[in-house]
């Protein structure tokens, strides 16, 4: 009977181990299948911040932005680094190390066999909007919204200056034009009356001295003496603005910006004079000195983007000079006086109005020479003048760029970067991007080991899918999807 029982108790044990064996293996083979996910979520994250923590260092140093930069110093930009920068960092934490005595037994046994960039967002999407986000997200951490509400009171006066003022040169060249028909016309009655004799006919007009200076142009009348004007000139098809961009891949819904359009594109001008320079204040750090103006121009060279930008403050000025000098019965007195003498020589009444005219529009030409010179010396200039802040006298017409110097500083109205401020708020947003990045490009290209630098191969965001292996036969496939 023992031997029985003992055989009883045998065959329980055998049939029992078998169960509990095969309930043992099944968890042990869920805690690896557990492990293996849970080690690769963790790993996916890990390398996620790894490749995000290779940010560009001087991209961040001079202009505040996180990018990766898929060129890594290495030639054409390149998704494929990205992908086995992160496919490295996986497997590096994935290997594991012996520590203490003996050896041991990896239970998990993964490896990272591909990494993809499904989808992937460059700093130059969206015609530039990828990187107008980031710019105001740091505008906004850094200043917060009352430079918005400062923006806004300024924007009426921003309005009122940009009056239209190219009317002003063709009325004048018009009204220039009648006199010369009326010239030409008693030139040949005289003529006819006095057919021996040489008729000579002409009039000593003042306005005629200043239509003549316009063509010598703004920069070089108007430059304070002892300045100097910087003539850098870059290769423009070397930079964004003139390649075709590479453009991102997929859908990356980005949180949405909830400040107004308006406030957004105040905070970027805000931005853009922080790290920008332009005449009167230069950086060391970049190629052309005068970057604001570049935003604005776009043209080669320095000198020819300030030339540009004076020439457009010049019809502003020219406008509200103009109007000021048509709204004062004082000089429009002067001028009249002026032009009837000036007529009387010739025995022609009928010229009076026109050489008024001539008078009114040189004198406000000059006027806003001489205002051009006192914002390139650094100093305000009123938007709409009166009798105390008009400088030009109806007598220095004859020769008034020897009177430049000559001028009265004024604590109210606009100086020089007030008027970059009002061109960059009316220029056109997708533009002041666009040439932005070519600033950037061209300024991080002079730092070590970034000639390949392209803003077009900077990423903000990506959406990775890796693939991994078990030694034990398990395989798992993880999506993760990591910004800045």
């Amino acid at each position: 009977m023992k031997r029985q029982t003992g055989g009883y108790i045998t065959l329980y044990l055998a049939l029992t181990l078998g169960i509990m064996m095969s309930l043992i293996f099944t968890l042990i083979s869920g805690v690896r299948m557990q492990t293996i996910r849970l080690e690769t979520e963790g790993v996916m994250d890990i390398g996620l911040h790894s490749i995000f923590g290779e940010y560009h260092r001087q991209l961040l140093e001079q202009y505040d932005l996180f990018y990766i930069d898929t060129t890594y110093g290495e030639g054409n930009p390149s998704i494929d680094r990205v992908e086995e920068h992160l496919q490295y960092y996986m497997n590096e934490n994935f290997e594991k190390e012996r520590t203490g005595f003996g050896s041991y037994r990896d239970l998990t046994a993964i490896h990272c066999d591909n990494v993809l960039l499904e989808a992937y967002v460059r700093a130059s999407d969206e015609e530039g909007q990828v990187l107008k986000r980031q710019i105001v997200e740091y505008m906004k951490s850094k200043k917060g919204l009352s430079l918005v509400e400062d923006a806004a009171k300024n924007l009426n006066l921003i309005q009122s200056v940009n009056m239209d003022a190219g009317e002003i040169n063709a009325q004048w060249d018009q009204a220039h034009e009648q006199i010369n028909e009326l010239l030409n016309e008693r030139k040949r009655q005289l003529e006819e009356e006095f057919p021996e004799e040489e008729v000579e006919v002409s009039i000593d007009n003042p306005a005629d001295y200043v239509r003549g200076t316009r063509g010598q142009g703004i920069l070089q009348m108007a430059l304070p003496k002892g300045k100097t004007v910087s003539a850098v000139e870059i290769h423009p098809e070397y930079y964004f603005s003139h390649r075709e961009a590479l453009v991102g891949k997929g859908q990356l819904k980005n949180e949405e910006n909830l400040i107004e359009a308006a406030a957004g594109r105040v905070l970027l001008q805000e931005y853009l004079f922080e790290k920008c320079g332009y005449y009167g204040n230069t950086l060391d750090k970049g190629v052309l000195a005068y970057q604001i103006e570049y935003l604005l121009k776009g043209e080669s060279r320095d000198d020819e983007n300030l030339k540009e930008v004076l020439e457009d403050i010049l019809l502003i000025r020219q406008a509200a000079n103009t109007a000021y000098l048509f709204s004062s019965a004082d000089k429009q007195a002067e001028a009249e006086t002026l032009a009837t003498i000036i007529s009387a020589v010739l025995l022609l009444p009928e010229l009076v109005e026109l050489i008024k005219l001539t008078i009114l529009f040189a004198w406000g030409y000059a006027e806003s020479v001489r205002d051009i010179h006192i914002l390139l010396d650094g100093n305000k200039v009123p938007v709409m003048k009166d009798d105390s802040s008009w400088n030009t006298s109806l007598l220095q017409l004859v020769n008034f760029t020897a009177y430049l110097e000559d001028y009265q500083r004024s604590e109210e109205g606009m100086d020089y970067r007030d008027y970059l401020e009002m061109f960059l708020y009316l220029n056109g947003e997708e533009k002041t991007l666009e040439k932005f990045m070519d600033i950037c490009e061209m300024d991080i290209r002079l730092t070590a080991g970034n000639e390949y630098f392209r803003m077009d191969g900077c990423l903000e965001a990506v959406r990775a899918r890796a693939s991994v292996t078990s030694g034990y036969g398990h395989s798992y496939d993880i999506t993760r999807t990591f910004c800045y």
